[in-house]
């Protein structure tokens, strides 16, 4: 899996208001989520501190991280 090119798909297809909050995003981005703190990309302190964050920029983020 290619975790960048997910992210970037992600953030992509979060320009379709209709996309977010689907189920399809909610587990995409779970397997984003999963992955970066399984690999010590962050960790959960890391997602503490961007709480107010909207998805999309909690993406831009990660993206940045990897």
């Amino acid at each position: 899996m290619n975790i960048k090119n997910l992210i970037k798909t992600e953030i992509q297809n979060h320009t379709n208001e209709e996309y977010w909050g689907t189920e399809e995003s909610i587990i995409e981005e779970n397997i984003i989520f999963d992955y970066v703190l399984n690999n010590n990309i962050v960790n959960q302190d890391w997602f503490d501190e961007r709480l107010k964050y909207t998805s999309v920029e909690l993406l831009e983020e990660l993206l940045k991280e990897i």
